[in-house]
């Protein structure tokens, strides 16, 4: 399944959930993300557990909030200076997380 400009919005995954995100959400190293209220309260208990996988989560990064639009000063800055394997290594992460979402 091919990823159209209508598959632009990602799905809170909690479970009964499954609001429209906009502003910021909660992704996690499962590849699940949450909306900003199902996730400060989810993710605010020690030791944190994916609410749509039961995975643990208790590396630095296995939980990061994000904001979704980001400012255009942001995304001019946030690979600057990185290697060209490390963007496009990236970039292949990126795609594929929104791959699983829709699949």
């Amino acid at each position: 399944m091919a990823l159209t400009l209508c598959d632009d919005t990602l799905l809170c995954n909690f479970p009964k959930c499954r609001t429209k995100l906009s502003g910021f959400a909660w992704v996690t190293a499962c590849s699940h993300v949450f909306c900003d209220q199902h996730g400060s309260g989810e993710f605010s208990r020690s030791p944190a557990i994916c609410p749509a996988c039961s995975s643990a989560l208790s590396g630095k990064l296995d939980i990061v909030r994000t904001e979704l639009s980001p400012s255009e000063e942001y995304k001019a800055m946030v690979l600057a200076g990185l290697r060209p394997d490390i963007v496009l290594d990236i970039s292949a992460r990126a795609l594929a997380f929104w791959s699983y979402q829709y699949f």
